[in-house]
C-alpha cells in the first residue's frame, strides 16, 4: 500500500512515547526554557500506568519500580509533583467488560489515592489511562465508596497549559471530571 505513494517501510523505525521524546529528546532544560506559565502552586499526581513501565526488559526507559521521569518532567513545568501510592498499578482500560467491578475498583483506588495525597490533579502521558480515569471516575468511586473528583489530564495538556495554551485549546472543559478549574488554578482558563 506504501509502495502506490513511493513510500517503503523497513521496519528501522524507533517507537517512543511521549514522555520519552520530552525528557530524553527534547530535554528537560530546553521544555522548562520554553515555559511562558510556571504551573506554580498546582500539587500534580503523576500516573505512569503499567505500559510505559513493563515489561522492564522490552520498555527500558527507566527503573520501572522507581521511576522519576514523569515527576521530573511536572517540576520542569513549575508543578508540584505528588507522589502516589497507585502511579505504577494498572488502569485496568482493557479489562472494562471481562471484568467491571474490578476495573472499577482499580479506578476509585488510584483517584482516591491522588485526592489522599492532595494532589489538585493527576496527569498520565498514557491516552487509555486518561480515557479510563476520567471517563470511569464515577463508577471507581461508587466501588470504592470513596469520594472526591479527581481531575485527570493527558501529558499533552500539562505541557500545553504551561506553555500558554487555555483550558478550552485543550479540552479541559470536555472532560467527564472537571478540569477546568485546573487550567483555572494555573492561570490559563
Amino acid at each position: 500500500m506504501l509502495a502506490t505513494a513511493g513510500m517503503a517501510y523497513a521496519g528501522t523505525s524507533d517507537v517512543t512515547h511521549l514522555l520519552w521524546a520530552l525528557v530524553r529528546d527534547y530535554g528537560l532544560d530546553r521544555l522548562k526554557a520554553k515555559v511562558t506559565r510556571p504551573l506554580a502552586g498546582l500539587r500534580v499526581a503523576g500516573y505512569y500506568g503499567c505500559h510505559i513501565l513493563r515489561p522492564p526488559q522490552v520498555m527500558d526507559f527507566e527503573d520501572h519500580v522507581r521511576p522519576r521521569s514523569l515527576a521530573a518532567l511536572i517540576a520542569a513545568l513549575g508543578a508540584e509533583p505528588v507522589e502516589m501510592p497507585s502511579a505504577r498499578k494498572c488502569c485496568g482500560f482493557h479489562a472494562v467488560f471481562p471484568a467491571e467491578r474490578d476495573v472499577f475498583k482499580m479506578t476509585g483506588t488510584i483517584n482516591a489515592d491522588a485526592v489522599a495525597a492532595g494532589a489538585d490533579c493527576i496527569v498520565t502521558p498514557c491516552p487509555l489511562c486518561q480515557m479510563q480515569l476520567d471517563m470511569r471516575q464515577p463508577e471507581g468511586r461508587a466501588a470504592t465508596g470513596t469520594a472526591g473528583a479527581m481531575p485527570v489530564l493527558h501529558l499533552a495538556q500539562l505541557v500545553g497549559l504551561a506553555l500558554g495554551m487555555t483550558g478550552g485549546e485543550l479540552g479541559l472543559g470536555r472532560h467527564v471530571t472537571a478540569a477546568v478549574h485546573v487550567a483555572a488554578r494555573a492561570g490559563g482558563r
